[in-house]
């Protein structure tokens, strides 16, 4: 018996038997430690997602970019879940941003600014964007609010729905659809067409009826750019013809080798040839830049193409790059135009520059008034009692300042044999500076053109002076 015991001891202490004993002793995991886990992974992939997807977001990383990654991913990450960036970034992180911010604009006040614009798939949106003081952060703050249909998918009656009501509608629209109420809305901003800044019938004018105290203001860089725009039209039409000819005309690649070689001729840097836009605001100056700078080597590339081809477009652009005077107009725009570039550069800033936005008007709109009106006038009296219909206090033609360029080319032989056409293009110019005064007068007299007092510190101590459109 004595023995048998002693064996067991034995037994027990074996390695064979501690070896079995201590896996024995070792417990399975529980089911609810699996949940546990697996909801843990849940959310760390979820957390990574989301993270990701802002990312993309914040860096404007297109969204067709960001579902090709979803692919690598799963390749690189077999044991991660497929990456949805367009969903989560619409679904999770733009609706949870829109719901904090609404929260915030419930309490805040903030101002509207909007404008349309249509996609590659012919689909007129209009963006709508908020500003207002954030107090989380402690700083003025533009956010993106919404972007919605001016024209909804079946509609046919096209011009009802690009009405003033109806862009009225769909801004203040997405505004009820988060309780925001319209005591908080205290300014609205936006282009100035008659649709969005008319005087009676406009979005502006609804806004002012349902809140009232509101400030509206139009864009001031619009309002410039539509200044220049019909200032341009005094002018010939063959300006403008000349510079889309001339890029419609070297679209082919075998044009654009051959007028490269007309350029390294000339030891003039190989240029890329620009287009006019229609909406780009002020786009003009660059392609005058570049017309200017290759006009000798596009003399030479279209005397070659009309010679050999006999084309009409080419005989066209031939024509008039031989002609002294469409040189000149050029050389005036190349001088003219950074006038008004450099007054819409300065209000496209991030700054808050608002409060230059007086003495900025006043500079160019007395710079206007010098180069055709006498100095000791504009000069001697306050700016407002300046009258630039009065003929009397006009410079004759040949007086008047166009910029160094055009002093030195007036004097060259091939223009001062036509005088008539000299006495025309004196005429020109200066109603290319009397229009953009003529529309503030104009806009003056409707209430376009006035004094608006803001606030500053609770003391009335800025006069904002609003550009007309």
């Amino acid at each position: 018996m004595v023995s048998e015991i002693q064996n067991i001891k034995n037994h027990s202490r074996s390695k064979k038997h501690l070896n079995k004993v201590q896996s024995v002793t070792v417990r399975q995991p529980s089911v609810a430690q699996f949940v546990t886990n697996a909801q843990q992974v849940k959310r760390t992939v979820a957390k990574a997602e989301i993270k990701l997807s802002a990312f993309l977001a914040e860096h404007n990383v297109g969204f067709l970019a960001a579902d090709h990654l979803s692919g690598l991913l799963k390749d690189i990450f077999p044991d991660s879940d497929i990456f949805q960036a367009r969903a989560i970034v619409s679904n999770v992180i733009g609706t949870s941003h829109k719901e904090v911010l609404a929260k915030k604009l419930q309490h805040a006040k903030f101002s509207i600014m909007t404008d349309e614009s249509t996609d590659i798939g012919t689909v007129k949106n209009s963006c709508v964007a908020i500003r207002f003081y954030d107090k989380d952060s402690g700083c003025i703050e533009s956010k993106f609010w919404e972007l919605y249909k001016v024209y909804e998918d079946g509609d046919l009656n096209i011009e009802k729905a690009s009405t003033a009501e109806n862009l009225y509608n769909g801004v203040v629209k997405t505004f009820k659809q988060h309780n925001i109420p319209f005591a908080n809305i205290i300014g609205f901003g936006a282009d100035g067409c008659n649709t969005m800044m008319g005087v009676r019938n406009s979005v502006a004018s609804r806004f002012r009826d349902s809140c009232p105290g509101i400030f509206v203001m139009k864009c001031v860089c619009h309002s410039v750019h539509i200044c220049a725009s019909e200032a341009c039209k005094n002018l010939p039409r063959a300006c403008e013809d000349l510079a889309r000819n001339i890029y419609g005309f070297k679209l082919s690649a075998k044009n654009q080798a051959e007028l490269k070689e007309f350029q390294v001729f000339l030891n003039l840097e190989p240029h890329k040839l620009l287009h006019p836009s229609q909406t780009r605001w002020l786009s003009m100056i660059a392609v005058v830049r570049t017309v200017l700078e290759n006009w000798d080597a596009l003399m030479l590339f279209f005397n070659q193409k009309w010679l050999s081809e006999r084309v009409l477009s080419a005989e066209q652009v031939f024509n008039c790059l031989h002609d002294s005077f469409a040189k000149m107009y050029y050389i005036f725009l190349e001088w003219i135009l950074p006038k008004f570039t450099t007054f819409n550069e300065y209000f496209q800033s991030r700054a808050v520059v608002i409060l230059d936005l007086l003495d900025k008007i006043r500079a160019l709109y007395t710079e206007i008034l010098l180069y055709f009106m006498k100095r000791t006038y504009v000069m001697g009296k306050n700016l407002s009692d300046v009258d630039p219909k009065n003929a009397a206090h006009r410079l004759e033609d040949s007086q008047l300042y166009l910029g160094v360029k055009i002093l030195k080319t007036a004097g060259t032989p091939e223009i001062k044999n036509h005088p008539h056409l000299i006495n025309d293009f004196y005429h020109r110019c200066k109603n290319f500076f009397v229009i953009p005064i003529k529309k503030q007068l104009a806009a003056g007299k409707s209430g376009g053109y006035r004094r608006r007092q803001l606030a500053v510190d609770d003391e009335v101590s800025v006069m904002h002076l609003e550009f007309p459109d």
